[in-house]
């Protein structure tokens, strides 16, 4: 993934914020079941929407690059009907791909890292290749997971609330609350101690100074740039 540093002045950043506002709002938005408030998606054009039953609570997050996209998909049929249902407060990376025949639950809170594939199906039999969906099974993901970068969750899985997944595991089957599991096929590695976690969301709540700090952190970041220089970081890029 490039990563580029923001040339553009406070004022132009924001403009083209209310652009990719705009288009979330007409062209996303009607894409899904329920919508919640405050989400947040950033790079809009690069969420990739596929079928019905997509739902997203209130301020999710969800970050996008150009060669990174977020899929979000659904697959429908005469005897299936996909379903994801995405909480409030989560956080989705750039690269991460759900895509449900059944159903696929991710509760509030949950963080996931880049490259992140979950599926509720094999997508193909064993034997009977021609069967597309074979036989998927729901997907459940409790709340205040964190799914390390490059992990797969695998139809039928259930990961319980507060767990960690670690980078690059492969998950089948039941992970308990307040574990850590790594590794392919993932196993657990160590249990976490059951005292009060901080969530993300905390960080909306009304007694909150997190989006302040952002804005505030925004402006201050880039006071210095201009929009003669933003042009020239277009047209004249240092090499």
């Amino acid at each position: 993934m490039t990563i580029n540093i923001e040339k553009r002045p406070f004022w132009l950043k924001h403009f083209f914020n209310s652009i990719s506002s705009f288009y979330i709002h007409h062209f996303l938005k009607p894409r899904f079941k329920n919508f919640g408030k405050h989400v947040m998606i950033l790079n809009p054009q690069h969420l990739k929407i596929f079928g019905n039953n997509i739902s997203i609570g209130d301020y999710a997050t969800l970050i996008t690059a150009p060669d990174k996209r977020i899929d979000l998909s659904t697959w429908e049929t005469d005897k299936i009907n996909g379903e994801i249902k995405l909480g409030s407060y989560i956080l989705i990376s750039p690269g991460t791909s759900i895509r449900s025949a059944k159903k696929i639950t991710i509760g509030e809170s949950t963080m996931i890292a880049s490259d992140v594939t979950i599926t509720d199906s094999d997508w193909h039999g064993i034997y009977d290749r021609t069967d597309y969906v074979a036989t998927p099974k729901e997907v459940i993901i409790e709340e205040n997971v964190w799914i390390g970068e490059k992990s797969i969750i695998l139809k039928g899985t259930k990961i319980g609330k507060n767990s960690i997944i670690g980078a690059g595991s492969v998950v089948s089957g039941e992970v308990p609350d307040n574990a850590i599991f790594a590794g392919n096929p993932a196993r657990e590695i160590k249990k976490l101690d059951k005292e009060d976690f901080v969530t993300r969301k905390s960080l909306f709540s009304e007694s909150s100074t997190y989006l302040d700090d952002l804005l505030t952190i925004e402006k201050k970041t880039l006071e210095k740039n201009t929009f003669f220089g933003w042009i020239k970081s277009i047209f004249w890029p240092k090499k």
